[in-house]
């Protein structure tokens, strides 16, 4: 019991530590928060990424729905990218398109676009998700 105490707990400090024999290039990792892509149950939103408010739409009709709704981050573009294209899959979503300032996603009756924006000198992440019934 001892030594698997001892093992879990040295296993559990080189993990802590695991950044440290990497360079910060190679460190691509960023962290998903408790909350979600406003509108959606399951498209989440990375730490650091804030709602602005004004830029945010919501239509439901009995045809479907649109949401719209963008976010400011200082996260790199091309990491909250990697986190999208390597987190959605996972969730369902299969990809249809991926160029460098976008990328599109379907699942069942939804599709889901994310445009990564550089305007003056903020960076934007905005979602466009809509679905039909």
């Amino acid at each position: 019991m001892k030594k698997n105490l001892a093992f879990i707990s040295i296993l559990f400090l080189l993990s802590s530590c695991s950044q440290i024999f990497f360079s910060k290039s190679e460190i691509v990792e960023e962290q998903a928060s408790e909350e979600f892509v406003q509108g959606s149950e399951d498209i989440p939103l990375l730490v650091g990424m804030e709602k602005m408010n004004e830029e945010s739409l919501g239509f439901d009709s009995d045809l479907g729905s649109i949401i719209s709704s963008s976010y400011e981050t200082k996260i790199e573009l091309k990491k909250v990218r990697n986190f999208y294209l390597k987190t959605l899959p996972q969730m369902g979503w299969v990809l249809v398109k991926n160029i460098e300032n976008s990328a599109s996603f379907r699942r069942e009756k939804e599709k889901l676009e994310i445009e990564f924006v550089k305007q003056d000198d903020k960076k934007l992440v905005r979602f466009f998700i809509s679905s039909t019934l």
